[in-house]
């Protein structure tokens, strides 16, 4: 009786487990958009204090395969993507970074930007002041221009005490 199971570099699968080649890893022209959606993936799972083990059993996935999707090395399904977005609390379209094509995004000249920190880190080095925020509205774009935060003034972001810089090691 032949074995229905298939082999690949991962050894021998059930057949109930094998998922397309295509669907395991993504084509060139969407692997920035892997990687993209693996850091943002890390970032939402690190910013609810989950470790990959804990948000892979949420999810019913391999800690391997939530390591890997991280990595952008596997491009998941939709049925996937539903899954990890309702474990994180998130939409598909927060889960995939995807602000630029939905209702809001920044630019810094004529290149778009899914957040205002990237946008910054791109305006700052261009000595550019301003960076517009766009929204979309039923009537058109609403355009707001923004002042370029300085590095050490964004939330979240600390800045180094005085003592901390006249330590010397």
């Amino acid at each position: 009786m032949p074995y229905a199971g298939h082999w690949s570099e991962r050894g021998i699968t059930s057949a109930s487990n094998i998922r397309s080649e295509r669907e395991r890893s993504p084509p060139l022209r969407s692997m920035r958009a892997a990687q993209r959606l693996g850091k943002q993936l890390q970032r939402l799972r690190t910013s609810l204090g989950l470790t990959q083990e804990q948000l892979a059993v949420k999810v019913g996935l391999s800690r391997t395969f939530v390591t890997r999707l991280e990595l952008g090395q596997y491009d998941p399904t939709l049925s996937t993507l539903v899954r990890l977005a309702k474990a994180l609390r998130v939409s598909v379209t927060d889960l995939l970074g995807e602000s630029m094509s939905a209702s809001v995004w920044w630019q810094v000249g004529e290149q778009r930007f899914p957040t205002r920190e990237e946008a910054e880190d791109h305006a700052r080095p261009l000595g550019d002041m301003f960076i517009a925020r766009y929204q979309n509205k039923p009537e058109g774009p609403l355009r707001h221009l923004l002042p370029v935060r300085k590095k050490d003034t964004i939330p979240g972001k600390r800045k180094k005490s005085e003592s901390e810089s006249d330590v010397r090691g």
